[in-house]
């Protein structure tokens, strides 16, 4: 593997040596320039370019910004992995640590600022965790919302280099624009306050405004510092603000504290969601458990009586299955239970539940559907299974199924239970007749 390079600035010998020694014994190639001038000769013959620049900024003949500002329109051609172009990552280190000159530069893209004398091992920390960044938050997607495409390469370098993924937005109307088009929600949202087409406060009340959306981190970012203003970007909905011109570590640890929260409740809902369907289903086949089908047996019964609407069920027995166990072993027998449900469930519509009733026997509730449009549907499920060849490893086996059907409308039952004890004497009907039928 190629080591990574470093090429350090800077019209002291004394700071060049501490840095080059820092960073062999980190591991790093390191190049070294005694002013702005020689660096951007060196940079002009270099093939690769080096992967990460510090920069004095007070020395002769052309400073840190000059310099800067020349590599950022002839020299700065990297690109990442998306083949993108990107901007060589530059630390200013200077005695001259004033908001002026962080602002200066910030607009250059500057990614850090450490103030001279500091500390043996600081910059060393800084360039890892920009060269060699922990993916921590990989897999969660971030909207990075700027007019400004310096300031959303920088901001977008950070979130990267965290392990997100990034999508750009030039002002709120085009960031609305791709949250509409999205069928999943971001995990953190940045954007900038003034930009044109919309504020990132309206921007921001509006998204608040969208349920799919109500808990996302939003951060604003602003060069105004206006307590009134702040004030309003909260009532705006807004989770946390950041004033222009930041430094990376200020705004790497929002990021981080937020995407942390954010990835926790995801976590916390995903579990939820497993022990609800845990709760809800039956762990073989997949289908909703016995519990659950009685429960919202009796509020569809109620709605269907209320609305009156059609209400069948659906009562399945597999046809000697006993004697598939028997043969078969039980991890066959296993297999066919699952993949019979996965059939009857592929055949049913979208609104109907179907549930393992217990052993072989499912069941399978048809709001508005009216009884002979569900005899049909048994039939034709009855017609799919005995055709259908469950096969696993080398064993091979088909079955059939006998199927009763019951009606709130046809059958008039009082409850229920009673519409549910119904379409289980129809099968016992199918099983006494002959098997692989349908009766009601």
């Amino acid at each position: 593997m190629n080591k990574r390079t470093i090429l350090v600035v800077d019209d002291s010998a004394t700071t060049r040596n501490i840095l080059k020694k820092e960073f062999i014994d980190a591991g790093y190639e390191v190049l070294t320039a005694e002013n702005g001038m020689v660096a951007l000769s060196m940079l002009a013959w270099m093939k690769k370019k080096p992967d990460l620049i510090t920069l004095d900024i007070d020395m002769p003949k052309m400073n840190g910004f000059e310099v800067c500002r020349k590599l950022r329109e002839e020299y700065d051609v990297r690109k990442n992995s998306e083949n993108q172009p990107v901007p060589i990552p530059i630390i200013f280190i200077s005695a001259n640590d004033s908001l002026e000159n962080r602002r200066a530069g910030f607009h250059l893209e500057v990614i850090d600022f450490v103030t001279k004398p500091f500390q043996p091992g600081t910059i060393t920390k800084i360039v890892n965790k920009i060269l060699n960044p922990k993916q921590q938050f990989t897999g969660l997607h971030v909207l990075v919302v700027d007019d400004s495409s310096s300031i959303r390469r920088i901001i977008s370098q950070i979130l990267r280099r965290l392990g997100t993924r990034v999508t750009e937005a030039e002002n709120g109307l085009q960031a609305l624009s791709i949250i509409e088009e999205r069928t999943d929600s971001f995990d953190l949202i940045i954007t900038d306050y003034m930009m044109p087409e919309m504020r990132g406060d309206e921007f921001c009340r509006l998204i608040r405004q969208k349920d799919r959306e109500n808990n996302i981190p939003i951060i604003i970012v602003s060069a105004f510092d206006d307590k009134n203003l702040i004030i309003n970007f909260f009532n705006s909905g807004a989770t946390d603000y950041l004033n222009k011109p930041f430094i990376e570590e200020e705004l790497y640890a929002r990021l981080q504290s937020h995407l942390q929260v954010h990835a926790y409740s995801r976590q916390l809902e995903e579990l939820n969601q497993k022990l609800r369907f845990l709760a809800e289903r039956d762990d073989l086949t997949g289908a909703f458990n016995r519990r659950f089908f009685q429960k919202h047996l009796q509020n569809s019964f109620a709605h269907a009586v209320s609305t009156r609407q059609d209400l069948c069920c659906l009562f399945f027995d597999l046809d000697y299955f006993k004697q598939v166990n028997d043969q078969c072993g039980h991890a066959f027998g296993d297999f066919i239970l699952s993949e019979f449900a996965s059939l009857v469930d592929n055949s049913l519509q979208k609104e109907a539940i179907l549930a393992r009733y217990g052993g072989e026997e499912f069941v399978a509730l048809l709001p508005e559907i009216y009884f002979q449009k569900a005899c049909r549907i048994a039939e034709d499920i009855r017609l799919l299974v005995q055709e259908h060849i469950f096969s696993q490893n080398d064993i091979s086996k088909q079955i059939t199924t006998s199927i009763g059907v019951s009606s709130l409308i046809a059958h008039k039952p009082k409850n229920g239970e009673e519409l549910l004890s119904m379409a289980d004497q129809a099968m016992y009907k199918a099983k006494t007749n002959g098997r692989n039928r349908v009766c009601s």
